[in-house]
């Protein structure tokens, strides 16, 4: 294990972001620490990443294209070429480090795996809104291929353990739906996995369903459901066979079906705070062991 290069101050976006760059070098310094006393390595990041979490990284736009409606999906490339591999698990996030004379602030966005034939142009690629007073996300959505951008990471604290549960039921609003995708491909990929997933997926309208084409496909492994819920839904919707979508706003009811919750069932819920908040608050109170419900 190296020894972690202590961050330099322009590094730092002074905008109170979490984790902050120097509280994860404090961690990964007493991390080191320890491994010269143990000569054993404890949750470190890989060496070789081509992503930090203690410096920031450029990454170059190679491809700027609409998703749905106000979504549009970005894909990034190193821009070294040292043939080092950016690597993350399922359920982290990086750190977009916004920067301009009036503004500097970091947001954070789930990456997503590319499929192979982009492997060649992308690292990874994340999912933005364009939200009418976002300024980081409206600055994103307009951004131009060919831009650099700055990003640290991986960070997130889950770990996706084969076979821990029988049941993980996955709660997702809007781009909540991000860090689940990673997840749930990972578990249908992996023939050993037998664990049951469930999504529940919230959106405003049917245009802004995403990766609506990924779900219907995973719908014919054994071990996967999914609903989807439109709340906005003032015109017909228009159903593929068999496409499990309401016309209806999501509520606590709709997880009744899936009562009783036991100490087998993990709940992972990621959405806006107040959304999160309200189904786990619900959950603590039908679920035998809360240390079960994680939030994103």
């Amino acid at each position: 294990m190296e020894k972690p290069n202590e961050p330099n101050s322009e590094d730092c976006c002074n905008s109170g972001c979490n984790p902050c760059i120097f509280d994860i070098y404090d961690e990964q310094l007493k991390l080191y620490e320890k491994y010269l006393l143990n000569k054993e390595i404890i949750n470190t990041i890989p060496q070789n990443n081509a992503i930090s979490q203690l410096k920031y990284t450029g990454f170059v736009l190679v491809k700027n294209l609409p998703e749905c409606h106000l979504h549009h999906r970005l894909f990034f490339k190193k821009k070294s070429d040292d043939n080092m591999k950016v690597s993350w698990k399922p359920g982290d996030h990086f750190l977009y480090k916004y920067n301009t004379d009036k503004n500097s602030c970091t947001r954070a966005y789930t990456p997503l795996k590319v499929r192979n034939d982009q492997s060649l142009i992308s690292d990874f690629s994340i999912i933005v809104k364009n939200y009418e007073l976002g300024l980081v996300s409206s600055h994103l959505c307009n951004l131009n291929e060919g831009s650099i951008t700055f990003w640290r990471g991986p960070y997130g604290h889950y770990n996706l353990e084969c076979n821990k549960f029988e049941r993980i039921i996955m709660i997702a609003q809007g781009t909540g739906i991000a860090p689940f995708i990673s997840m749930i491909e990972t578990i249908l990929n992996n023939e050993d996995d037998l664990t049951k997933v469930i999504l529940l997926y919230c959106c405003q309208s049917e245009n802004s369903i995403l990766f609506r084409e990924e779900l219907y496909y995973y719908k014919s492994y054994w071990n996967f459901k999914y609903e989807i819920f439109v709340s906005n839904a003032s015109v017909p919707l228009k159903y593929r066979y068999q496409e499990p979508i309401n016309s209806h706003r999501f509520s606590s009811n709709n997880l009744l079906p899936l009562k009783p919750f036991t100490n087998n069932d993990q709940v992972l819920i990621c959405g806006a705070p107040q959304f999160n908040e309200t189904y786990k608050l619900y959950l603590e109170a039908e679920t035998p062991k809360v240390e079960n419900i994680v939030l994103f």
